[in-house]
């Protein structure tokens, strides 16, 4: 978040993204700051694991519980860790690359239960492998300016398209159609965090109400998004 504050000037509402790249240059120690971050975080994992994944009390707590089969994540369309979690192996940075993703070596951890303990382990290894791809990434930022020149108004042709990503919570995407003018006929967004939601009802009965604290947690729900 230091990072995100030196860059743009926001930690947690980072404004920095635009059609065609960034805001801003780079700073001159970004490359070195987030290097420096990416080595450090190794040996913190290891300490959240240790705290954690053998934890008889954690174990208790999630194993068996929240459980949510291959099937029915795909059924209600879930996306990201949760469907990951259940034994899907979807990831649109594999199936469907963008960006500079295809040129990045990364694994796709899945669980097999599909319970409240395998979204924690799904989650914990993307760490160790979102870790792997910002140390590719910046061994590869070359040299130079980093923003494209891009006009401050594009004016699309006629149609429609539909782009997704692979966000930190699931499947994000944006159906847009344009009519021609500067301004989009419609725009639909398709947020992860709504979508993985309705998993909920299926997830939780049969469970205690404390239950329901772990099992949102690992749904890892945004309200903003949801309620938006």
């Amino acid at each position: 978040m230091k990072i995100f504050e030196k860059y743009c000037g926001a930690r947690l509402t980072t404004h920095a993204f635009r059609i065609g790249g960034l805001q801003y240059e780079a700073y001159d120690t970004l490359e070195k700051d987030v290097e420096r971050f990416c080595k450090d975080f190794e040996r913190r994992i290891v300490d959240y694991e240790d705290l954690l994944t053998q934890n008889r009390i954690w174990v208790g707590r999630t194993r068996n519980i929240g459980v949510l089969s291959a099937a029915d994540a795909v059924a209600l369309g879930a996306t990201g860790p949760v469907l990951r979690a259940s034994g899907v192996k979807w990831d649109i940075r594999k199936a469907m690359p963008y960006a500079a993703y295809d040129q990045y070596k990364f694994e796709i951890p899945t669980g097999k239960a599909g319970d409240t303990y395998d979204r924690y382990l799904v989650r914990v290894e993307e760490m160790r492998q979102s870790r792997l791809i910002c140390l590719q990434a910046i061994e590869n930022i070359p040299s130079g300016p980093i923003m494209a020149r891009v006009g401050k108004v594009l004016k699309p042709p006629p149609g429609e398209v539909y782009h997704a990503i692979e966000a930190p919570k699931g499947e994000l995407g944006y159906y847009v159609i344009s009519d021609g003018t500067v301004q989009p006929y419609r725009v639909r967004i398709r947020p992860p965090s709504f979508v993985n939601l309705q998993a909920f009802d299926k997830m939780v009965r049969g469970h205690l109400v404390a239950d329901v604290v772990a099992i949102i947690g690992t749904l890892d729900i945004v309200l903003g998004e949801v309620d938006r």
